[in-house]
């Protein structure tokens, strides 16, 4: 990814997270960066680099892994998109796709993706794929 495209993801990942919390975006500097969010959950789930890339990048990942699965799942807790127990957060949820599209839009594209697994961390990944299948990018 190049580091102007990273700019803008950690920019809009950064104005998420306040829209998100609450948090002013003046108190930013208190607030840890998306991108230790990244590494974090890199490590806490064992992913490749190159998987992460490439759900960055929004690409199909063939028979995902639960080291993938995992990574969504830590990412999307971090962006409170799900609670601590996997749970997913819907109203999180919808409050960012309307950064993205139109409210009634998003809401409908919550309820299609509103998927239940059997662990967290694939809930979290079925929950990103739908949404990438749907073509709303969400922060990875």
């Amino acid at each position: 990814m190049t580091s102007f495209r990273m700019l803008n993801v950690t920019i809009f990942s950064l104005l998420l997270f306040c829209l998100m919390t609450g948090v002013h975006p003046q108190e930013l500097a208190k607030v840890p960066e998306i991108k230790g969010y990244e590494l974090h959950c890199i490590e806490a789930s064992g992913i490749t680099e190159s998987s992460a890339k490439k759900l960055r990048n929004g690409d199909d990942i063939a028979n995902p892994d639960q080291s993938i699965k995992c990574y969504v799942q830590c990412f999307f807790s971090k962006l409170r998109l799900m609670n601590e127990k996997g749970v997913v957060q819907k109203d999180k949820v919808i409050s960012f796709m309307t950064l993205l599209m139109p409210e009634d839009q998003a809401k409908k594209l919550a309820d299609k993706c509103d998927l239940r697994r059997t662990n967290p961390c694939d809930t979290a990944y079925a929950m990103y794929d739908c949404y990438r299948q749907n073509k709303a990018k969400l922060v990875l």
